[in-house]
């Protein structure tokens, strides 16, 4: 028996026929942004301090501000600091001119000599106490404390937890408001930021109760505060 060869245009009806698929749910998903916030009281301190002293004698300038290092240094020792928590930097020289304008030409008039003097307060109670202590033996330069705790991570880590948490709520007032469920988190990401140290407040007062470095200088800590960010997508499922 002899089979006739199909119809052309069968054969291409037949090539060209679409492949039936089964269609894929529609995805359902919400973004969602968390924040939260932990603070701490801080617990320690970093200070600043500086020496500066010009003279037209460099020796004289070197001498002057070396004698107000050691002392700082005895009067640290005193008040319980350890020598690693104390750092002291090298001499900086820096000859300074004045311009003569009679003459159109610059003025020696000496050498500025300076250090750094870096200090770690561990007892925040005894800042104060460490500040006037410098200012006595000669420090002619204080910048404000930089205050730290040393549970820091431990408090970013929960104001990143609190984030987590509201994003998760936030996913659930929407889902309960459309009539579905919340499902698995389909990307999430985190960001932290921090810590924001208050700046202490220092300002010279009297105290008739002889309170310490701390009360005699008006020097409240306040708090630390840590923030977080945390952007999920969450699947949304049918009841």
């Amino acid at each position: 028996m002899k089979l006739s060869p199909l119809p052309l245009v069968l054969l291409m009806g037949l090539l060209a026929a679409p492949t039936l698929q089964a269609e894929e749910p529609p995805h359902r998903h919400v973004n969602v942004s968390g924040t939260g916030e932990a603070s701490v009281i801080p617990d320690r301190a970093r200070v600043r301090l500086g020496v500066t002293q010009l003279s037209p004698d460099l020796a004289a300038a070197e001498s002057q501000v070396n004698t107000v290092v050691r002392t700082f240094l005895t009067e640290a020792r005193a008040l319980g600091l350890r020598d690693e928590n104390v750092n002291t930097t090298g001499v900086s020289i820096n000859p300074e001119y004045v311009w003569e304008e009679k003459d159109r030409s610059n003025r020696l008039v000496g050498y500025r000599v300076s250090r750094d003097i870096d200090v770690l307060v561990l007892d925040l109670n005894r800042l104060g106490d460490v500040v006037m202590g410098a200012t006595k033996a000669g420090v002619n330069q204080v910048q404000p404390p930089q205050l730290e705790s040393s549970k820091a991570k431990e408090i970013q880590q929960q104001a990143l937890v609190k984030a987590t948490q509201d994003a998760q709520v936030r996913a659930k007032i929407v889902a309960d408001t459309l009539g579905v469920r919340v499902g698995a988190v389909h990307s999430i990401s985190a960001s932290e930021s921090g810590p924001q140290p208050p700046m202490p407040k220092m300002m010279m007062m009297r105290s008739d109760a002889g309170g310490g470095g701390n009360q005699d200088m008006g020097i409240n800590a306040g708090e630390i505060r840590y923030s977080a960010t945390v952007n999920a997508e969450f699947e949304l499922d049918l009841p």
